[in-house]
């Protein structure tokens, strides 16, 4: 990892329209896993670390390239903001480009979520590859594509009670430690606790069937788990579902690539606590801070933290950039098909 800090300075305004064009943010989103908030951070480099930022700045970086010649090209960089926000510095090609300035995306407001003011020194540490002996997995918006089918099967349990289900809520139950039912009913419903009951018991019943109809793998699932393997990872997977979530890895005949499996099953305290991450990492013979943790919800980097572990987040699942962002992921993929590229399989130091 390469360091070197900057002062915060007011921009002029024009990398708000610059992140909001349709090609920049799908090509930031793509390397980077950051959608960006619009507008940039300005730092200025300071002047202790200005050979530093010049190396940085022309190494060769992460092309962003315009759809025609109307717009300038530019390059961006994966780094992590004062140890804490994963973001990206992006350098125009201009040739008058001030060499000191420094030009920050991310998918949060940071001056807002660092507390941060004109003048403030922030810290920035380039995205080496994470040297890793396993990576360890989440199931539900990771591996498998269950959003619909906690939907479907809400729905479905709902339908006596003609409530409406929808996506924002169910995000909102994943991402958080509160209960579903308890995010959707309304808290003056007469005899709420006994038709909470009622609903989570037909939920599970109903659950087996739902993800048989609409829990699909992933994108690049078995490409990706076979070429880590490859190159000597040890895999695992830890889930606060039971072992019905599984289902589709085995349909296609993933699980067999993992050498140790912990689901809600198995665990006596569920995420964010790490009791499941460390059983994981003990049966893989591997310590820790030589894991990775990758998931999809706030709650998934949680428990990756207090394990000890890399905090890797995948989008696409109940997670959004910024939600990932905020609680501090290391790194931030946009697809499971990216995550080899980051990693590099041995001991961490």
């Amino acid at each position: 990892m390469t360091r070197f800090s900057g002062h915060v300075v007011t921009g002029r305004g024009e990398a708000a329209g610059f992140t909001r064009l349709d090609w920049v943010r799908e090509q930031v989103v793509e390397h980077l896993g950051i959608d960006p908030f619009p507008g940039t951070l300005n730092l200025e480099a300071e002047p202790a670390d200005l050979d530093t930022w010049r190396a940085v700045r022309t190494s060769q970086g992460i092309p962003i390239n315009p759809p025609t010649a109307d717009f300038c090209a530019g390059r961006c960089y994966a780094v992590r903001l004062n140890d804490r926000v994963p973001a990206g510095v992006v350098v125009p090609e201009l040739p008058a480009y001030p060499p000191s300035q420094i030009e920050i995306v991310a998918a949060v407001a940071l001056r807002g979520l660092l507390g941060l003011r004109d003048g403030d020194r922030v810290t920035l540490g380039t995205c080496d590859r994470l040297s890793v002996r396993a990576l360890i997995f989440d199931v539900d918006g990771t591996l498998v594509d269950s959003l619909t089918a906690y939907r479907v099967v809400a729905e479905r349990a709902a339908a006596p009670y003609g409530l409406t289900i929808s996506d924002a809520i169910v995000r909102e139950a994943l991402n958080t430690t509160r209960p579903f039912w308890d995010l959707l009913l309304p808290p003056d419903l007469a005899d709420r606790a006994s038709v909470m009951e009622t609903l989570r018991r037909e939920a599970g019943r109903l659950w087996p069937e739902v993800l048989r109809e609409h829990g699909r793998l992933c994108a690049d699932v078995g490409q990706t788990l076979g070429a880590l393997r490859e190159r000597g990872a040890k895999l695992g997977i830890v889930t606060g579902s039971r072992r019905g979530s599984l289902e589709a890895l085995r349909r296609a005949s993933v699980i067999e690539l993992f050498d140790a499996v912990i689901t809600g099953e198995d665990v006596r305290r569920r995420k964010p606590d790490p009791e499941g991450l460390l059983a994981c990492a003990s049966m893989l013979g591997v310590s820790a801070a030589d894991a990775a943790y990758v998931g999809d919800t706030p709650l998934d980097i949680e428990a990756a933290h207090a394990a000890g572990m890399i905090a890797m987040a995948v989008l696409g699942g109940a997670g959004d950039s910024a939600l990932l962002s905020a609680a501090g992921a290391d790194r931030l993929v946009a697809s499971l098909g990216r995550l080899p590229g980051v990693v590099t399989i041995g001991r961490a130091t």
